[in-house]
Formats: structure tokens, C-alpha cells, sequence
């Protein structure tokens, strides 16, 4: 919502936060009004406040609303292991919708790897067995093993696999825009501070001070700026 508002640049590649861009804190307003709104008139369970990582999927598939914004392709999958056939052929998989300015949206994306733990006993295998695991037609088949929840970072490889781009209209939408379309890393590849922010729920709690405290967006926009520089403090980013 707030790249969608023009606030892509709150965290640049350089580390910065820019909570002194006037186009970032105009984003971060309207990308709380624009939350906000849905939910204050109804659209939205009330319950989703207390809801945890898989409530929206579990609220899609109870049919408590007609759309959830996913960062996986989760929500249709479930269906399947769910024997819901029919459901997963009725649900429509779309990409993101075009920027308010009529532009095409760029997909924020985050990148797993594997990780082997200090002190470990057996790290030389240990690495064998992640050099096996990344070559890019394992990697392939081990993501096609759970029907593509995850994306295959390749793009010459989702092109020439039927399985990435044509056997399945949700996964095909999904790859189109994770791998296919523009895309930009999540911002905790330019800084973990931003890990800490929304760890710490801080744009959350500017959402839930403009439904339940009175406190106006741009105000409660202010509040949330100011922990996010606080935190952003304790993390400078060296430049080469």
C-alpha cells in the first residue's frame, strides 16, 4: 500500500530511512487510511486483530471475505491438500494492480537460504549437501515438490518449465510476478533495523491508534516515524 502510494524509497539501498521525504510520509498516510477504511466500515473480520500468520488463509477458506493479499501462493495450495477442488478452481490468483499514477507495481521479494548452525559436527557434508541442494535443477524440482508455494528464483528455468507458467493459472500468476515482472528486495535487505520495526509492530500500532485511540493518520504516522528513526539509530550502515 505505501509503494503503491509512492512511498518506495522509506528504506533505500544505501540503509537510510526516509521519514523526511514529504512523498514518504504522504505514502505512509494514505496507505493507513486506505487499511484503515475497509475495516472501519465492515469489510474486514474484526477478529483479524488477533489473527496469526495463517488466520487470513484460514479466514479465505471459511469464506469470511472474498480476497486475501498473500506473499505465497498458500492460500490456493491449502485448498488442494483440503480435497476443495472445485474452490480452487472457482478462486481467481491475480498480480498486483497497476500504482495510483497508472504505473506498473514493483513486487517486493524476499530471498531464504539455508544456514548451518556454528559449532555443528558434521559442516563439510553439511556443505555438500547445500551445493547439491542449489543447483538449479534440484532446487527445481524440490520447489515443484510443494506445488510452487515458493518461487523458483530462475527466470530462464520458470520459462522453460511448463510446470512454472502454464500447467496452473495460480501459479502462473504468481511466477509472472515474482520472477517474470519488476521487483525490489524487501527492506531488510538494506538494513535489519527495519526487522526491528516490524517486529516491534510500529506501523501496526499507527494503524491501531487511528481506529482506537482517536489519534489522527498524520499524527499517528508521526508517532510511528519517530520509534522508527529511534531504532534505525542503532543500526549505521557503513558504505564502502
Amino acid at each position: 500500500w505505501m509503494i503503491a502510494n509512492g512511498g518506495l524509497n522509506l528504506v533505500t539501498a544505501d540503509g537510510k530511512l526516509h521519514t523526511d521525504d514529504p512523498a514518504v510520509k504522504q505514502a505512509c498516510v494514505k496507505a493507513l487510511v486506505s487499511l484503515a477504511t475497509p475495516f472501519k466500515q465492515g469489510y474486514v473480520p474484526p477478529g483479524c486483530v488477533n489473527w496469526n500468520d495463517a488466520d487470513d488463509n484460514n479466514a479465505f477458506h471459511s469464506k469470511l471475505m472474498v480476497m486475501d493479499f498473500d506473499g505465497t501462493i498458500s492460500t490456493e495450495v491449502a485448498l488442494l491438500s483440503m480435497g476443495r477442488k472445485d474452490d480452487f478452481e472457482d478462486v481467481l490468483t491475480h498480480g498486483l494492480p497497476l500504482s495510483n499514477d497508472g504505473k506498473e507495481l514493483p513486487s517486493q521479494v524476499a530471498l531464504f537460504g539455508p544456514v548451518i548452525p556454528k559449532g555443528a559436527k558434521n559442516v563439510e557434508v553439511a556443505k555438500e549437501f547445500v551445493k547439491y541442494m542449489i543447483q538449479p535443477k534440484v532446487l527445481n524440482e524440490y520447489l515443484k515438490g510443494g506445488l510452487g508455494r515458493w518461487a523458483l528464483p530462475i527466470p530462464e528455468m520458470v520459462k522453460s518449465d511448463p510446470f512454472w507458467l502454464k500447467d496452473d493459472p495460480h501459479r502462473s500468476a504468481y511466477i509472472e510476478q515474482s520472477v517474470i515482472k519488476p521487483t525490489v528486495p524487501i527492506y531488510e535487505a538494506y538494513n535489519p533495523a527495519i526487522a526491528q520495526v516490524g517486529s516491534e509492530h510500529v506501523f501496526m500500532t499507527a494503524i491501531f491508534d487511528y481506529l482506537n485511540n482517536g489519534i489522527a493518520p498524520e499524527p499517528a504516522i508521526d508517532k510511528a516515524f519517530k520509534r522508527a528513526e529511534e531504532i534505525f539509530a542503532k543500526y549505521p550502515i557503513q558504505q564502502a
